[in-house]
């Protein structure tokens, strides 16, 4: 110690184990793989996703694909929890119970929109949901995917609308928005959202703002004084 000082010379720093370096790279490869997914999905559709196809597109051999992932649907199952992570119905930014309802109905519906449908990796879901008929496995998975993500929907809606509480059609009403919201989001398959997305959903928010009101209590009439 005595001779590092002398010569002002610090020790080495310490090297990282080499199991976590390889931990580092598998887990880099496997991201690589999975955004290589993504995008052959959206450019070539689920049934062109092949494992050559994704391999060839992260720059790796459809043998590092295999030591990764072993087949396409699991590599699949990666790309939907990637794809919904990525639409988090928890993550901040909801409107607070306190504004005017009117306020609330038109920043929940932005919010879901901007953050969910309008989003291009919405598309690429949606083409792994419906070219992953013939596979049990995938649709499973995605199935209790989306039941998750559907019971954190609901009590996100009752958060902002405590109005909606106490009526048992709930459920059925912020199902109804939500498939008209993946409908308008399914469209832009067929070509980029126009100006008449935003007058749809200014009519959603006037049917939630329509329901919130109908189940508000009748004002309670004051009796004169004789």
């Amino acid at each position: 110690m005595y001779i590092l000082k002398s010569m002002n010379l610090q020790p080495a720093p310490t090297k990282p184990a080499a199991g976590n370096r390889h931990a580092e790279r598998s887990e880099a490869t496997r991201a690589q793989l999975i955004q290589a997914a993504i995008q052959v999905v959206r450019d070539k559709s689920y049934q062109g996703a092949s494992v050559f196809e994704v391999a060839k597109a992260a720059g790796l051999t459809p043998g590092a694909f295999q030591h990764h992932f072993g087949t396409k649907a699991v590599l699949m199952m990666r790309v939907v929890d990637e794809l919904v992570a990525a639409s988090d119905y928890n993550a901040p930014g909801w409107p607070a119970a306190d504004l005017p309802l009117a306020e609330r109905a038109r920043q929940t519906l932005q919010l879901l929109w901007q953050r969910i449908y309008e989003p291009e990796r919405f598309l690429v879901a949606w083409q792994v949901y419906m070219g992953c008929g013939a596979d049990p496995e995938i649709t499973r998975y995605i199935a209790g995917l989306r039941q998750t993500q559907q019971d954190q929907l609901r009590q996100r809606f009752l958060t902002v609308f405590p109005e909606l509480s106490a009526s048992p059609d709930t459920p059925a009403l912020i199902d109804l928005v939500m498939s008209t919201l993946r409908g308008m989001g399914l469209v832009r398959l067929f070509g980029p959202a126009d100006a008449a997305m935003a007058a749809q959903l200014d009519q959603l928010a006037g049917l939630l703002v329509h329901r919130c009101e109908s189940l508000a209590p009748p004002p309670t009439s004051q009796r004169k004084a004789p």
